[in-house]
């Protein structure tokens, strides 16, 4: 039982740090980001390098927002919120998950990793357990540490090997905002957060992933979406395995850009220790 919450709390973890999780931003302090992110919501980028620079210039003013996660992994489907606090090494993140049929919350906090496991599946006795040491190492490297839950992670793959396909000015849950199609090249994008080089050499070459992107007036995400159906089954294939099909579609949602988030650490008296 133990296993099975810490695989299925590390599976939501890593999900959330592929949409949120990075060691360094796109850099946003070169003389084109300003002019970039004073761009109209109106007049509709072309050039994926200006679309980041924009965005993540955008966001790294704002530092926090809450979010939403909906995945539908070939049939198994996901959901979450939270909210963070993207500062460097004082990021802090919260974030309740549903999935396999259990209820999972996670927080980041100093550099810390927390979890609340489901009922009856935490030996320590205590609602929390610190993640910590070969656990930790279970959970994978993508939550190495907690500056890496800023959001503009995937801006940094778009910046990487992303491809503006068509951009459209339109509306989104009743606000003006401007919608770009992507194509991504996973590979030359550095695979997903935390992805070590054997991943990335089991991802075939030249496959794009669909990705859309939803920017509002102030040039800040408040949707992505990205399909890796296409991408999964090729993996699948290429080792000779076989994968149901389906999608493997994620979206983010992200609102109340600026706004305070409260993240605090679990009371120390709730936190227990994993026993090895």
């Amino acid at each position: 039982m133990r296993k099975t919450a810490l695989a299925a709390g590390g599976f939501a973890l890593l999900l959330a740090l592929t949409a949120c999780g990075s060691e360094t931003a796109p850099t946003t302090n070169n003389t084109a980001a300003p002019q970039a992110a004073e761009k109209p919501a109106s007049s509709l980028f072309n050039d994926a390098q200006e679309l980041v620079r924009a965005a993540s210039s955008r966001a790294d003013q704002a530092k926090t927002a809450k979010f939403t996660l909906e995945m539908d992994m070939m049939g198994q489907k996901i959901s979450g919120s939270g909210q963070g606090s993207f500062e460097g090494a004082n990021s802090k993140m919260t974030m309740s998950m549903q999935m396999m049929g259990m209820s999972i919350e996670m927080r980041m906090v100093d550099g810390q990793v927390f979890m609340k496991m489901p009922e009856g599946q935490n030996p320590t006795g205590k609602p929390w357990v610190k993640i910590e040491g070969a656990d930790a190492a279970e959970l994978s490297s993508a939550m190495d540490q907690a500056e890496q839950s800023d959001p503009r992670k995937i801006l940094e793959m778009v910046q990487k090997a992303g491809k503006i396909t068509n951009a459209e000015s339109t509306t989104l849950d009743g606000q003006q905002v401007s919608h770009y199609t992507v194509d991504l090249d996973l590979k030359k994008a550095g695979g997903l957060g935390g992805a070590s080089e054997a991943d990335l050499k089991q991802l075939p070459d030249g496959i794009t992933v669909p990705m859309e992107l939803w920017l509002n007036a102030e040039q800040l995400p408040v949707q992505i979406t990205m399909d890796m159906g296409v991408m999964m089954q090729k993996v699948a294939e290429q080792s000779g395995q076989q994968m149901p099909g389906g999608s493997a579609k994620m979206t983010m949602k992200y609102t109340d850009w600026g706004a305070p988030v409260d993240v605090e650490a679990p009371p120390a008296d709730q936190v227990g220790s994993m026993p090895k």
